[in-house]
């Protein structure tokens, strides 16, 4: 069915947000850390991206789903030997990690039933999903916290060629974040997505947009990670 194979919906039990946002890198102590991580974050990232073309549900559902195998619990759960695996490695090196899903949606503003020449942006953000154990939703950042560098990493996303097309790292607080985009795979995917992309900012209130495209980033998945203390 369509609906189970388009990359990803992001309109369910989700929160509106917007904001400017600017690039920050991890200091320089941690490198040594951060380096290690981001063997085993590559490799889970392969793994929940997958989800976007197989599982059932929609957006953030594809990743904690309530039902039948995790019912009412917002947490991360292993569907297969890879995935457990790679959850297990994670604790083993002595991590903690979450992730978010942001989405964000564009469309013209619409004035007595006409589309105008402004647009309006809206951005979703699902609260924190523990990935790893003993972590618990509440206890961790808000995604409302990161939105400054989920913007950011947005225009990065649709930035052909850029040093951050695929990858956008920053820290906040005691966490480090690693953003991934999550991309219309295929057509079927953008006849779910049937609004506009932001290609680039002309100043501080302006931007360029176009009609979504096979490639365009739908979504984008943040992971957060530390030591465990």
């Amino acid at each position: 069915m369509i609906w189970a194979i388009c990359v990803v919906s992001l309109f369910s039990a989700q929160i509106f947000w917007s904001a400017n946002g600017q690039i920050k890198q991890p200091d320089d102590k941690s490198a040594s850390n951060l380096k290690s991580a981001d063997e085993l974050i590559n490799s889970f990232d392969a793994l929940i991206q997958q989800r976007f073309l197989t599982e059932p549900y929609f957006g953030i559902r594809r990743i904690a789903p309530t039902y039948p195998t995790n019912p009412h619990l917002e947490s991360f759960y292993p569907k297969n030997e890879d995935e457990t695996k790679s959850r297990a490695e994670f604790e083993k090196g002595g991590w903690k990690v979450f992730l978010y899903l942001f989405g964000r949606q564009a469309n013209p503003r619409v004035v007595d039933g006409k589309p105008q020449k402004e647009f309006s942006i809206k951005y979703r953000i699902n609260q924190p999903v523990p990935v790893t154990k003993k972590l618990k939703s509440e206890d961790l950042p808000k995604g409302e916290e990161l939105m400054k560098d989920v913007k950011k990493a947005f225009l990065a996303f649709q930035t052909p060629n850029s040093a951050n097309e695929n990858n956008y790292e920053f820290k906040k607080g005691s966490w480090n974040y690693v953003a991934r985009p999550v991309r219309a795979a295929n057509e079927t995917c953008i006849k779910c997505h049937t609004d506009y992309v932001i290609t680039g900012k002309l100043d501080k209130n302006t931007f360029k947009f176009r009609k979504r495209q096979v490639g365009d980033t739908n979504g984008v998945l943040v992971y957060g990670f530390k030591k465990d203390d």
